[in-house]
């Protein structure tokens, strides 16, 4: 059975393989840690296959991962199954706050659909976390993704849009009279494919194409950019990140009413 929304099963196991080479957990992780000093749980919310969940849980927190793709959180059970890990709860289903309990630390890494377009959502986070509040966004408008700056001439005759990047966050934060750190990291997102083929499919699955128009094209981009490493084709990435955190004021998180 496939997945309903983004993130479908094909998806999902190439981003989990995806991550097992990262070092975004690595290199957020600490600082994360560092700066929430006196938390014991965090919700991670939009936690996808743990890239920071399965860290911060063998860091010895308790967490809560919330993600609405049933594909990613069942790759996270396999990870907790195959670490042993003891600290993590999974929730499958789509960001509600009134479903939510509070926490100590609020994560929210990389899921700019919820943090830009959905109404009142930094609003209802900022009332879930007891402590420290955490948003990781991509650093930088001009950063490429999976070389599209170069293949949508290429492909469809137009220029890749800049994206809008963490300063948006950033700004609308400040607006609601949040004043916010800001730490920037850079880490590698390499993605393995065990052939061409693979590749072209990664592709295609993720600029929309569904024929075999570009097939050709992409096949002959993808062999001059990919490296071969211990059997596999590699695309090689570095990232660079801002991470938006704050320490909550006292009393921030409103009690919630029964019945």
């Amino acid at each position: 059975m496939t997945t309903k929304g983004f993130w479908n099963r094909c998806k999902a196991e190439w981003y989990a393989r995806g991550v097992k080479g990262s070092t975004l957990g690595a290199n957020a992780v600490p600082i994360i840690v560092e700066r929430s000093k006196g938390a014991r749980n965090y919700l991670d919310i939009g936690s996808g296959c743990g890239t920071l969940a399965v860290p911060l849980a063998e860091a010895g927190k308790r967490v809560t991962a919330l993600d609405a793709s049933e594909a990613m959180l069942e790759l996270l059970g396999k990870e907790i199954e195959r670490k042993k890990l003891s600290g993590i709860k999974c929730l499958n289903q789509k960001w509600d706050a009134r479903t939510v309990r509070p926490h100590d630390a609020v994560i929210i890494s990389n899921v700019p659909a919820l943090v830009r377009e959905q109404s009142g959502f930094l609003e209802e986070v900022t009332e879930l976390a007891r402590k420290f509040v955490f948003i990781i966004e991509s650093a930088g408008p001009d950063a490429d993704k999976f070389y599209y700056k170069e293949l949508y001439p290429l492909l469809f005759g137009k220029k890749f849009p800049p994206r809008r990047d963490y300063l948006s966050t950033y700004s609308k934060l400040h607006a609601m009279g949040i004043y916010a750190n800001v730490e920037i990291i850079e880490y590698d997102f390499d993605q393995p494919f065990d052939d061409l083929d693979e590749a072209v499919e990664f592709w295609k699955e993720y600029l929309g194409i569904v024929t075999a128009e570009h097939d050709e094209t992409l096949r002959g981009f993808l062999e001059e950019r990919l490296i071969k490493r211990r059997g596999s084709l590699v695309a090689p990435f570095r990232k660079r990140s801002a991470i938006i955190w704050w320490k909550q004021p006292k009393h921030t998180v409103k009690t919630k009413k029964k019945g």
